[in-house]
């Protein structure tokens, strides 16, 4: 029996909100969301992955599919994949690998562990072995370029020498133990660890309950490979974080939970805390989920400096998101290599934000609205690749008093930010549009287009909506689906390519 982001975590939570404003333009599968941008100068891309809890069928997000969604550093989509999966995960790229990595969910036994290359292909599909089922919580590379894979086994233990909310534990109880599984690249174990030989389930701390059943009593949810070949794990019902050899397996510290190696010096400690990293200044970065802190809990973002000499933690940065407020599950925290912060808060909902960018003064640079009762478990900031691919660019075409919006001819699929899914679309009222075309596996968005008076919708600046081809050779005509037409019908709106490549919409 196996738990899927912690049974006991996963119940429906929903907020109502009123005057939801979805400021950016997404088609009709992928959910909407608000960007609030502090700070015109940021760069990079926003790597996430949103979901909802507790869906029925009489839910209208029911019928939204699970999506890997790229947002530009302005917000807009510009790029999202459809996975048919009851969940995906961990969307992040791999600068090691150069290629992307997501976590596809169907059921506790059926996870994969997915790679695509820097045109969104897939490359590689897989899962634990071993008899290991596999854990949605994390996927790592490491600098061998092996693969880090979070799985569970359940092992039947008798803790009935446990006093468990003030009741003997059960002598056998399911214990769900963390395991880490690395592969080489043809997928043969290499290394294999599990907490159920090595933490003994006293450590748990009880407030995060127990299930003689399916006792979660460590809960990990992170994996951090250092330069000296260990490992950082992060175990949220144990309010700790340990350092394991490899391949030797043994504990060699623990930080935080009922035994921790360091005294915290400036800081109270974390609890239910996700996605332990290590800096390249030595620093560790942590989410604190703070769910057993004092009142009234405040989930953060934090930096602790590690003294290993005198075992000493010292809380160097933190971000409280202000009004402060309590996420009880998932959420991470990245810090980018000049020192941005993207702090994705897991599980809670509008009007709190899904995730931030702040910069080391604690300034928000921008910050991302899901629409009500959605969240990703976590969310990135990436250079990539995908600034170096041309996106589809919108045409404008206006003629007597018709205005049409159109995309590359050639594609096979488009979708609108009007829920058309044609290569032109006929506008009738101001706003901000966006077209997507098939790109790999998924679909690569336009950059909006602004319209915010009907009569002068085609932009000047937009030589090749305005400008006369500088060529009189007609290479082809091409309807608003992009397929070429061979025969023009009189009176019909279509994208003529002249000879020097330049495309325009006019009837015929």
């Amino acid at each position: 029996m196996i738990h899927y982001l912690g049974a006991g975590l996963f119940v429906l939570l929903t907020l109502r909100v009123s005057g939801q404003d979805f400021n950016r333009p997404t088609p009709n599968n992928v959910p909407a969301y608000e960007f609030v941008q502090f700070d015109s100068a940021n760069t990079g891309f926003y790597l996430t992955t949103p979901f909802k809890l507790g869906l029925n069928a009489n839910d209208p997000a029911f019928s939204i599919p699970k999506a890997l969604m790229i947002l530009d550093a302005d917000g807009y989509l510009a790029w999202y994949m459809i996975v048919n999966a009851q969940n995906v995960l961990d969307f992040k790229y791999i600068p090691a690998l150069q290629a992307y990595s997501f976590i596809k969910y169907h059921d506790p036994a059926d996870t994969q562990f997915m790679i695509m290359d820097q045109s969104f292909q897939l490359i590689d599909s897989f899962t634990t072995t071993n008899g290991i089922l596999p854990d949605v919580h994390d996927f790592q590379a490491t600098a061998n370029q092996t693969y880090l894979l979070s799985g569970i086994r359940d092992s039947i233990l008798d803790l009935s020498s446990l006093v468990i909310n003030g009741m003997p534990g059960a002598p056998q109880t399911h214990t769900l133990g963390f395991v880490v599984q690395e592969q080489d690249e043809d997928h043969n174990v290499l290394f294999q660890w599990d907490s159920n030989d090595h933490i003994p389930p006293g450590k748990g701390y009880t407030e995060y309950g127990y299930n003689p059943q399916a006792f979660d009593y460590c809960h990990g949810n992170a994996i951090e490979e250092e330069q000296d070949g260990g490992l950082l794990l992060s175990f949220r019902n144990l309010n700790a974080v340990y350092k394991i050899a490899r391949p030797g397996g043994q504990i060699l510290w623990e930080l935080g939970g009922k035994s921790s190696s360091f005294s915290f010096s400036n800081d109270p400690g974390f609890s239910a805390q996700h996605d332990i990293r290590r800096l390249p200044n030595g620093n560790i970065t942590l989410f604190d989920n703070a769910n057993m802190a004092a009142a009234p809990p405040v989930s953060r973002a934090v930096e602790y400096s590690l003294d290993t000499i005198n075992w000493i933690a010292t809380k160097v940065w933190e971000f409280r998101y202000t009004p402060g407020f309590l996420s009880p599950a998932m959420g991470n925290h990245q810090t980018t290599a000049d020192r941005r912060h993207l702090i994705n808060y897991g599980l809670n909902f509008r009007p709190r934000p899904s995730f931030v960018l702040t910069d080391d003064a604690g300034s928000l640079l921008s910050e991302l609205f899901f629409q009500d009762s959605f969240m990703s478990y976590r969310s990135y900031l990436f250079d990539l690749p995908l600034g170096n691919v041309p996106r589809p660019a919108i045409n404008c075409s206006q003629d007597n008093g018709v205005v049409v919006l159109s995309a590359p001819p050639g594609y096979d699929r488009y979708e609108w930010s009007t829920g058309a899914q044609t290569a032109g679309i006929q506008v009738s009222e101001p706003g901000t549009y966006q077209v997507w075309t098939n790109y790999g596996m998924g679909m690569l968005g336009s950059k909006p287009f602004v319209i915010s008076d009907l009569s002068q919708a085609c932009p000047v600046s937009s030589l090749e909506a305005i400008e006369p081809s500088t060529s009189r050779e007609i290479l082809g005509y091409y309807d608003l689906l992009g397929r070429v037409v061979s025969l023009p019908v009189k009176g019909t709106i279509y994208a003529v390519r002249y000879g020097d490549g330049r495309m325009r919409l006019q009837v015929y």
